[in-house]
């Protein structure tokens, strides 16, 4: 790995948020002596891991608890759910509304790790456990902290495709 190609690459796509890639920079940098000694690293694609994990670290989502405007990390989301039209998002310190759609958060936060496992609810990758199947051709994903959701069969393939990407 070379950090300057790695930012060089970054600076086209973000060249406006200065903080996350200052932010980048530095962790590159500290990690890329090690890194280089490792070829695994490469394979695992721990790059594009780092850089997906502080991009989300960088972003919030405005939500709402009991009138006040709360910002919500996106690191800190276990997923968000639609409930009567209305996007919920769940973390593992509380439960927030937020004023966007389901589809609109799906767009936003798709490069940072979250999937859509149904028609009602996203999932933050980072946060997921297991997938297991059930009955039915169902299946069942299994939270860090124990939450259990239902993944339809319509979004498996996004769903592989998002976690090999990962791998």
């Amino acid at each position: 790995m070379k950090v300057q190609e790695v930012m060089s690459n970054l600076e086209k796509k973000y060249g406006h948020e200065k903080e996350y890639l200052q932010a980048v920079h530095e962790v590159l940098e500290s990690i890329e002596e090690v890194y280089n000694k490792h070829p695994e690293f490469e394979k695992a694609k721990i790059v594009e891991r780092i850089v997906s994990l502080v991009k989300s670290v960088n972003t919030t989502i405005e939500c709402y608890v009991e009138g006040t405007i709360k910002l919500v990390n996106v690191s800190d989301i276990c997923y968000i759910e639609s409930v009567d039209k209305t996007a919920v998002v769940y973390c593992e310190k509380g439960n927030y509304r937020t004023r966007f759609r389901l589809y609109q958060l799906n767009e936003m936060l798709c490069d940072k790790g979250f999937v859509q496992i149904s028609k009602y609810c996203i999932l933050n990758l980072n946060k997921l456990d297991t997938i297991k199947p059930l009955f039915n051709s169902r299946m069942e994903a299994v939270l860090s902290n124990g939450i259990r959701l239902f993944v339809n069969r319509k979004y498996l393939a996004d769903i592989k495709q998002k976690l090999k990407e990962l791998e």
